[in-house]
């Protein structure tokens, strides 16, 4: 854990924001992104988490909202929901402006060139994006020819980021780091810890770096601005599953005045 916080004191703060990137940290990969594993473990501790008094819960994900709602059911458990890397908050929805769905489809027309005639490449469409996928192409090579030619695109002022086999093109400029600021200015949590393994998380890392109330944990190799690392998705349980544990505890004995 991290030479500054640990779980036991991010527990014990007063308000707790527990927020999580969901492919790669609480669930795993597949060739179908709607067949991925979900790591039980984590899934009941965000559930049991969001139950407890001052504790609010976040999945905030790179899929769009829609798609995360057909792989993670959440129930009636009050667990708010961000997609595309913070374009889209289930608790404060916006639209796409006509220069944004013109620009989309231009993006889209664009990939479909790149990927044209290469077998298990696709397109995702997001509300805010366009994704570019090639986890099921099997030949480095065209791979290699997949993201030479993706490079060639004219991206005007789209926002570009290259993620797990994946290139995104989006027409919002909001990042995880720019949805972790706003919300933490606009609800003041004494305590916030961030899980996540992807590039698209080191810019929420990079916000919260020298946030002193914060916990940053990267899931898995690479490089990062995250305070600690744990190694796999079971670990993101384990230590999931002792918040919730902890804060649990702490919940309970403040209720007792103890």
């Amino acid at each position: 854990m991290s030479d500054n916080l640990t779980i036991q004191d991010i527990a014990r703060t007063r308000s707790l924001l527990v927020v999580s990137d969901f492919d790669g940290t609480i669930a795993g990969f597949s060739k179908d992104p709607y067949q991925v594993p979900i790591n039980q473990k984590s899934l009941k501790a965000i559930k049991d988490l969001s139950r407890l008094a001052d504790t609010r819960v976040v999945i905030l994900s790179g899929r769009h909202l829609e798609g995360l709602s057909q792989v993670l059911d959440l129930g009636a458990y009050d667990i708010t929901t961000v997609g595309s890397h913070g374009s889209e908050d289930s608790s404060r929805p916006r639209t796409l402006t006509p220069g944004e769905r013109e620009e989309l489809e231009r993006i889209h027309t664009e990939l479909e060139r790149v990927i044209d005639g290469i077998e298990g490449a696709y397109v995702e469409v997001k509300p805010f994006h366009r994704v570019l996928h090639y986890i099921r192409v099997s030949d480095p090579d065209a791979i290699a020819g997949i993201q030479a030619r993706a490079a060639d695109i004219d991206t005007r002022d789209l926002k570009v980021t290259k993620g797990k086999n994946i290139i995104e093109y989006s027409v919002s400029r909001a990042t995880k780091g720019s949805w972790l600021r706003e919300h933490i200015s606009r609800t003041e949590p004494t305590g916030v810890i961030f899980i996540g393994d992807d590039t698209t998380d080191e810019h929420g890392f990079e916000m919260l770096a020298d946030v002193p109330t914060a916990l940053t944990v990267k899931v898995g190799e690479g490089e990062t601005a995250a305070k600690t690392r744990i190694d796999s998705i079971d670990d993101v349980g384990i230590m999931l599953e002792e918040l919730a544990y902890e804060r649990q505890q702490h919940v309970e004995a403040k209720a007792l005045g103890l």
